[in-house]
């Protein structure tokens, strides 16, 4: 019997918000420092001023990209300022220097805006002659000169030493700013603190993300690209380009390149890379192209076509060395696997789990890093590993070099790809060992190994074991301010959906993933004797185990407000068990693709962003529910402290803190650990037991009952 989807609710959809009026954020935020500091950038833009260059122009040039306005006033005014700063700046440094060392005369020329003497413009020799009425067949040319010189003192040594005092008082200016720029100018280097070239707001909210250097700004920008300015709170897109154009201008300076990553998304630059790839190829594109098809696709395709992680095994296929078709602990046997080298012995044992693709990506996951560290650390094949090289492994698990982490997620065809995104915890060391001891094992089984090296590791692990932390759970106090928090959401779809979503898990104990699975078909009511009606859901959680979650009627109740949203979108759904109990609200997020066909004047092939789905109340992915709760408990982290609550548990908190809260909350509530158990879906009684702090309650009590002894104080 499924959920009556007749009574819902009559769809409830909200008002557009009121577009923001004015400029975007950032747009009219200071980027650059007060301009008394003073950059090559500035004395650029005066000596282009000076030399006569039209001031927009020159302003678009060198200053623009640091301003919030093209007025023309403004410029005016912006160059006047500079050129004041140029003098005060140069007047406080005269009065340092020595008597011989003195720059006044150049202030002065810089101070003055009034034309120097003009030069005296002679005509040229053959003017001068036909001015005069000269006949030129009179007179031999050196003649001519001879009388050219003679009628303007050229051959006058005085009057040419008075001709120097007719100097270009262009040209002179600018010599003399050149000469100021040399003396105050000052060029920026990666080691600066932000306070020295940014304005405080913009160094303010930087410093708020940990960046505190130039070199620091642009190991940030690399690593996040395109968004990199959404992860900084206060930045909007137009102080973002300003601050990506000031640091490419300092390039030569900072000797720092900025990412071509940062002009585009991921999904663009990799999708354009990709309609690039099908031109024409030249010779050593083909010699690589030659290389790749040499090597059978089935020995790469588990790993993902075009990464880095397959270029890695591309090269250790390519040799002898690290292939392993001579691997020392080779059998010389055939093996089940029918398997010639080490990649595809591998590939063959991860076949077995198709049908577990949790628990194929990440013995994947863990193999690939096995495989490249032998290649890069041990140059040797994964099937010539001994024992002693099993314990490096461990040690280099336990403390990974930088140069193997990234932070960031980024794609596999990413140059910044590496192979780990941090440090790996003891219980991850644990399992990736044990994975590795599986693999092993595997092997061995198969005929395609004769030893196991991992054996006599295994045999002496000391890790500690694998333990939830139960502590990423709410308390009573910190539920009731989730709670105070959600009453506080605007009323509407997004609120609803919220509820239910909080609700459903804190009440069932269901996984995100089974939640994001959960249909309506999987609904039923149940009547038992001397028990009310009641709505019980059928999930299919790890190890392909079912169970059946009665649900609570109030949350049964939001379900069917949440679903009276799509009345119309249903009425053409012919299957209603197929749709989700949570579901999406607005059309999905465009995405990076080639028209299939030309539409507003967009040609057929190109790359535009557009929606994959234009369809409301498709079921919300797991990422989506989790990115949804995530927002959420940011939102409750801002006012927590105000409540007397840590905010950096609400800023950790995710969807599987709910799970954890459903079962310690039905332990505290006195419900049975062995019906919490089924409930929550866990392998074992003894995962369950983990949660109940009975014991641990009636050893503080005996401690606390115990009588204190200890010594006399002195007075």
């Amino acid at each position: 019997m499924s959920l009556n989807l007749v009574d819902r609710a009559e769809p409830m959809f909200p008002s557009p918000a009121p577009k923001r009026r004015g400029r975007p954020p950032g747009a009219t935020a200071q980027v650059v420092r007060d301009p008394r500091s003073l950059g090559v950038h500035h004395f650029a833009f005066v000596r282009a001023s000076l030399y006569g260059v039209d001031l927009r122009e020159a302003f678009m040039r060198y200053l623009a990209w640091s301003e919030t306005t093209t007025d023309l006033r403004y410029i005016q005014n912006r160059r006047d300022a500079l050129l004041k700063n140029i003098i005060e700046a140069g007047r406080h440094l005269d009065a340092t220097l020595a008597i011989d060392a003195k720059i006044t005369h150049l202030l002065d020329l810089l101070r003055s805006d009034a034309p120097g003497p003009s030069a005296v413009k002679l005509p040229t020799l053959q003017e001068w002659v036909e001015s005069e009425g000269m006949d030129p067949d009179a007179w031999s040319e050196a003649e001519l000169i001879a009388e050219y010189k003679a009628a303007f003192g050229l051959d006058n040594a005085d009057a040419i030493d008075a001709a120097v005092g007719f100097k270009d008082p262009v040209a002179e200016r600018v010599r003399a700013l050149n000469h100021l720029a040399t003396l105050l100018a000052v060029t920026p280097a990666a080691r600066d603190r932000l306070e020295s070239w940014f304005a405080r707001s913009t160094a303010k909210c930087l410093r708020n993300v940990g960046v505190l250097t130039l070199g620091d700004l642009v190991n940030f920008i690399n690593l996040y690209g395109y968004r990199w300015h959404a992860r900084v709170a206060g930045f909007g897109v137009q102080r973002a380009s300003q601050v990506v154009a000031w640091l490419r201008m300092q390039y030569e300076h900072l000797n720092l390149l900025i990412s071509d990553s940062v002009n585009e998304p991921k999904s663009r630059r990799t999708l354009r890379q990709q309609i690039t790839a099908g031109k024409p190829l030249g010779p050593e594109a083909l010699g690589r192209l030659s290389l790749l098809t040499s090597i059978p696709e089935s020995g790469l395709s588990q790993f993902g076509q075009g990464t880095r992680v397959q270029f890695g095994l591309q090269q250790m296929q390519s040799s002898d060395q690290l292939a392993g078709n001579s691997g020392a602990f080779r059998s010389h046997m055939a093996n089940t696997l029918g398997a010639d080298n080490d990649l595809q012995a591998v590939n063959a044992w991860l076949g077995r789990y198709q049908e577990k693709p949790a628990t194929q990506r990440s013995y994947r996951k863990e193999v690939e890093r096995f495989m490249l560290w032998c290649a890069q650390e041990l140059k040797k094949p994964l099937s010539s590993v001994t024992a002693p090289d099993c314990q490096r492994y461990r040690a280099f698990l336990q403390a990974v070099p930088a140069s193997w982490m990234q932070s960031m997620p980024v794609a596999r065809t990413d140059v910044l790809w590496r192979a780990f995104r941090r440090q790996p915890s003891a219980a991850s060391q644990k399992q990736a060992l044990v994975i590795l001891q599986t693999l092993f094992g595997g092997l061995l089984d198969a005929g395609y190994l004769v030893a196991n090296p991992m054996r006599s590791l295994m045999k002496s692990f000391d890790l500690p074991p694998s333990r939830m932390d139960i502590r990423r759970s709410f308390t009573e106090a910190e539920w009731a301010h989730v709670l105070q928090c959600l009453d506080q959401v605007g009323v509407g779809p997004e609120r609803l959906r919220l509820k239910c979503i909080l609700e459903l898990l804190v009440t069932s104990g269901i996984r995100l993933d089974e939640l994001a699975k959960a249909r309506y078909g999987q609904l039923r009511q149940e009547s038992l004797p001397d028990l009310p009606q009641t709505w019980v859901l059928t999930v299919t959680g790890k190890r392909n185990k079912t169970r059946e979650v009665p649900l609570n009627p109030d949350v049964v109740h939001l379900l069917a407000l949440h679903a009276g949203e799509f009345l119309q979108e249903d009425k053409n759904c012919t299957d209603a068990d197929s749709l989700p109990l949570i579901r999406t609200l607005h059309p999905s997020v465009p995405q990076w693709g080639r028209a299939l066909e030309e539409v507003n004047g967009v040609p057929a092939g190109a790359v535009v962003a557009s929606a994959t789905s234009n369809t409301l109340g498709t079921a919300l992915s797991a990422a989506g529910i989790y990115a949804v709760l995530k927002r959420f408990f940011a939102q409750a982290a801002k006012t927590a402290r105000d409540s007397g609550l840590d905010p950096d548990r609400f800023m950790k908190a995710s969807t599987h803190w709910m799970r954890h809260t459903f079962v310690r909350q039905a332990l505290v509530d006195g419900v049975p650990i062995e019906v919490v158990s089924e409930l929550a879906g866990h392998a074992s009684i003894d995962t369950t037991s983990i949660y109940s702090t009975q014991e641990l309650a009636r050893k503080i009590k005996a401690v606390q009952g115990m009588r204190r002894r200890v010594l006399v104080q002195e007075r």
